[in-house]
C-alpha cells in the first residue's frame, strides 16, 4: 500500500465510524426501553469509535510521532471496558426491577406450540 492511499483509507474509516455513531444516536432516541437503549450505543458507538480510531491510526502511521500508538491503546481500552460497563448497567437495571418493553411483535407465545413430531 502506497502513501497516497493512506489518507483515503483513513477518511473512509472515519466516515464509516461517523455513520455508526449516527446510528447509535438514532437507536438511543428511537428504541423503547432501557435495555435496548443500552444495546444501541454499546454496539454501534463502540464500532464507530473503533473505526474512527483505526482511521486516525492510518493517518498517523507514517509519521514519526507516537500518535498511532495512542490510537491503538484507545482501541484496546474501549474493547476491554465497554462490554463490562454495559453489562454492569444492565445488571443494575435488573436488580432495580426495571421492566422490559412488552410491546414487541416478535415475542414467543406463553404456551409453546405442539411439535409435529411428538405423536
Amino acid at each position: 500500500m502506497n502513501d497516497s492511499s493512506l489518507p483515503l483509507l483513513s477518511a473512509l474509516f472515519s466516515l464509516a465510524g461517523a455513520f455508526f455513531f449516527l446510528s447509535a444516536a438514532i437507536g438511543l432516541l428511537r428504541l423503547p426501553d432501557f435495555y435496548t437503549r443500552t444495546h444501541a450505543p454499546t454496539k454501534a458507538a463502540t464500532l464507530g469509535l473503533l473505526l474512527i480510531a483505526l482511521g486516525s491510526t492510518l493517518a498517523h502511521i507514517g509519521q514519526e510521532s507516537g500518535l498511532w500508538l495512542e490510537d491503538l491503546l484507545l482501541i484496546t481500552f474501549v474493547l476491554l471496558t465497554v462490554p463490562v460497563s454495559s453489562q454492569m448497567l444492565v445488571r443494575a437495571a435488573v436488580a432495580r426491577g426495571i421492566k422490559q418493553y412488552t410491546g414487541a411483535r416478535d415475542r414467543l407465545p406463553e404456551e409453546p406450540a405442539e411439535r409435529i413430531d411428538e405423536g
